[in-house]
């Protein structure tokens, strides 16, 4: 599959350069359903994302079938905001832990009065205002009605499509229309031609069987506990938490996506088989976000939910745990709701919770290449992120598993040979987990992503690591020309990615991933926050800023292995060296060492 072509269309007309009628009073519909009339092309694609095909098998009865539209409005103030979220995470700063309630933030942010009294007015004229409400924070307009009615909404033509890795048929466009009117009131209409991420997990060694009776203690590497697989022990050791506190405050969140389900009776499998104390007591609260499920059935088990609730019951033992089983995956046979856009419907239900029912910490496993997804989705979904990190929830998310390549071939969205992105790994507003493997010493993963972003600038707290590594290694200049070294810079850390024992039906299965890494660090940052709560203080919140100055000591730097990923560029990827750099970020992390740096703060 050829490279994604994007190609954004400024609407022609400027809403200030048109005639409005006076909202309220009784002007003729014909005269409102006028001034929505001329239309331009929002975003229009020349083919559908690389992993996507046309799915002529289904046929999609348009009149039956259904779709969850929503219209996002355009928040004011967002730069203002950023930076008040900025010195709230940013250590000696006078807002320093100061987290913000969402009444607060939605305070500077709120989109105008007239933007959603626009796109109401626009509904209305086009027989669709009792299909339409408001989100419950206002900032969004939804609309659920038939894809024919949406198609001639939006001037689009809806078609099912099909991606093989992920077994996934979804419907969207490949281009949309909205009226010129609404410049500056709607920056993001979907389900349209955004297609939804994936798991991670490592597509070169994948799952595979795993019988522990097969190790012998022969096999014991330097670290107590690591043999040639990962547990609980191996990590608990290696990381420093082996005789951490037994803490019960704070909450810690697992995102769920995809149909992946987190099963009770694996959990309680694993904990006997490979967890530190062997407690088959504990256990985890599953919401259901999105239409999401909670089966317990051992059969409905996915690997990547059990992974990620294993290991991060495993190491935070008794702190309440969450997981949010988010639906939105469409299999279509000619009718149904298309809900398939689950990513901001997911942190739009986060930051409608009240602050006392938000997690500390929060792991996510998702994503996909940042050329794939739509500018506006990633802007939005981005800054929803630095909303819940102005609240107090520390966001960690993996960095992806196909080193620098994406999908291989190493095309970025501008046709151009360079290093792909993963997104949101790339938004600045969240902490991005790389791979690490081997013990004594770890290593850089092969296979974990790392780069730059194309879309996001480098924020102000990175600025002096990516210019010390841009300066000080010479490893990548065969290299400068294929990523952008001016964009956000990930991964910001690191933990081990390999050899990851999971139970998953009942047995036992090795998985690697960066999907490994991530619940892991995220679970050290809960160690933290809970020891934080339990003192009285705030969460860490939004991680970055600490991270790259008072916390870096307490990392251990990862000075060998490298990533790659991009056969067609010949020396691909990135070394691990001193300092930061973009295979490992700052390192791994040392509890002992991250929690007397929290105290300090």
């Amino acid at each position: 599959m050829g490279l994604l072509q994007r190609a954004a269309v400024l609407l022609a007309l400027s809403a200030t350069a048109l005639s409005f009628p006076t909202w309220g009073n009784d002007n003729k519909q014909d005269d409102v359903a006028a001034v929505y009339t001329n239309k331009a092309v929002v975003e229009s694609l020349s083919e559908p994302p690389r992993g996507w095909v046309a799915d002529t098998s289904r046929s999609v009865d348009k009149d039956a079938a259904s779709i969850r539209l929503r219209l996002h409005l355009v928040h004011q103030d967002m730069d203002k905001f950023h930076e008040t979220a900025l010195n709230i995470a940013t250590p000696g700063h006078s807002l320093y832990g100061a987290h913000m309630s969402q009444k607060a933030i939605d305070g500077i942010i709120a989109p105008k009065d007239e933007s959603g009294a626009m796109v109401m007015e626009w509904l209305a004229a086009e027989g669709l205002q009792s299909a339409a409400s408001y989100s419950k924070r206002g900032d969004s307009v939804i609309v659920q009605a038939s894809v024919a009615q949406v198609e001639r909404l939006l001037n689009a033509e809806y078609s099912t499509y099909y991606n093989a890795q992920s077994d996934e048929t979804v419907l969207r466009t490949l281009e949309f229309s909205l009226p010129t009117a609404l410049k500056g009131h709607v920056d993001m209409v979907q389900p349209t031609t955004f297609f939804g991420f994936r798991s991670y997990k490592s597509a070169i060694s994948g799952i595979r069987a795993f019988d522990k009776a097969s190790y012998s203690a022969a096999d014991v590497d330097a670290v107590t506990g690591c043999n040639k697989y990962v547990d609980p022990t191996c990590l608990a050791n290696l990381y420093s938490f082996s005789g951490a506190k037994a803490y019960s405050s704070g909450l810690m969140g697992i995102a769920g996506f995809l149909e992946q389900y987190a099963i009770p009776s694996d959990l309680k499998t694993f904990l006997a088989d490979y967890a530190v104390e062997g407690n088959t007591g504990e256990t985890f609260t599953c919401v259901e976000v999105n239409d999401g499920l909670c089966p317990t059935t051992a059969s409905e088990a996915g690997d990547e939910a059990d992974l990620d609730v294993q290991y991060a019951r495993a190491i935070i033992e008794d702190v309440p745990l969450t997981y949010y089983s988010t639906g939105g995956l469409g299999e279509w046979v000619g009718s149904g709701t298309n809900t398939n856009e689950p990513y901001v419907e997911f942190l739009e239900y986060m930051l409608d919770l009240d602050d006392a029912d938000l997690p500390n910490t929060l792991s996510i496993s998702y994503g996909d290449d940042e050329a794939t997804v739509p500018d506006d989705y990633a802007t939005n979904a981005c800054d929803l992120f630095s909303q819940l990190g102005a609240r107090g929830v520390s966001i960690l998310v993996a960095s992806g598993d196909s080193g620098v390549g994406g999908l291989g071939d190493c095309v970025t969205s501008t046709g151009a040979k360079g290093f792909a992105v993963s997104f949101p790994a790339s938004c600045p507003w969240v902490t991005t987990v790389g791979g690490t493997t081997g013990q004594s010493p770890e290593a850089a993963w092969t296979d974990s992503g790392g780069g730059f972003s194309s879309l996001f600038g480098q924020p102000s707290y990175q600025t002096a690591a990516v210019e010390a590594w841009l300066s000080d290694d010479t490893t990548h200049d065969s290299v400068t020309s294929y990523f952008n070294a001016s964009g956000r810079a990930y991964p910001d850390v690191a933990a081990q990615a390999t050899d990851f024992v999971i139970v998953v039906d009942g047995s036992s299965e090795l998985v690697d991933g960066t999907s490994c890494a991530t619940p892991t660090f995220a679970s050290v940052i809960q160690l933290v926050n809970s020891d934080r709560v339990a003192n009285g203080k705030a969460g860490l919140g939004f991680l970055n800023p600490w991270l790259y100055t008072n916390a870096s000591s307490a990392l251990t730097d990862i000075t060998s292995g490298s990533n790659s990923g991009c056969p067609a560029i010949s020396g691909a990827g990135f070394d691990a060296v001193a300092g930061w750099d973009p295979a490992t970020g700052l390192g791994t992390p040392v509890f002992t060492a991250l929690l007397a740096v929290s105290s300090e703060t």
